[in-house]
């Protein structure tokens, strides 16, 4: 979610920074127009690998 969106919606700058997981001076120099986001890389997801064990696993199993 979007820091401005909880910002409108009252949340403290230390509320959205503990939510989103930034330092609370990350968030206000955010809010202040003074610093924009950055866009980290995606990872690519360590369970698709397994997805089909998985499936099959539930499948023989549902009370697994």
């Amino acid at each position: 979610m979007d820091a401005h969106a909880l910002r409108r919606q009252g949340w403290s700058i230390s509320a959205i920074a503990r939510h989103l997981g930034r330092d609370r001076k990350t968030i206000r120099a955010y809010l202040n127009g003074e610093r924009v986001p950055e866009h980290r890389a995606q990872l690519p997801d360590a369970f698709v690998p397994f997805m089909d064990y998985c499936r099959q696993r539930l499948a023989d199993d549902p009370h697994l």
